[in-house]
């Protein structure tokens, strides 16, 4: 029987972002059965409001973000290890950055990444 677990938590990484957070826990049979490890997907996503001219200060806006993300996935690991994981290691991450135009209150970027991990439960 495969379970999955979704939770949905919004926490702000970047002053003035707007994110959500859903983590998903898929507990396969084989591997839970095998060797007590499931996987569990971690999305991620927040809007920065701000200029995207392809300025000096838009690029080093959109760096800050990526950074963010992969602190976040570095970061998420520990979580897991305090929470249910004896081990845990980063399988896949994957970071998409999108401009969006529009009225001045609606330019920004769109920050999101996807982060799957392997973990042995405790």
């Amino acid at each position: 029987m495969m379970r999955a677990f979704l939770l949905t938590v919004p926490f702000v990484l970047l002053a003035g972002a707007v994110e959500a957070q859903q983590v998903t826990i898929q507990n396969r049979p084989n591997l839970s059965e095998q060797k007590g490890e499931i996987r569990v997907q971690v999305n991620v996503g927040f809007f920065v409001p701000g200029v995207v001219n392809g300025s000096e200060a838009s690029l080093k806006s959109q760096e800050d973000a990526r950074s963010a993300l992969y602190r976040a996935a570095a970061h998420e690991c520990e979580v897991l290890k305090a929470a249910i994981a004896s081990e845990c290691r980063v399988e896949s991450l994957n970071v998409n950055i999108n401009r969006n135009y529009g009225q001045p209150q609606n330019e920004g970027f769109t920050a999101n990444g996807s982060f799957g991990y392997r973990v042995m439960l405790k």
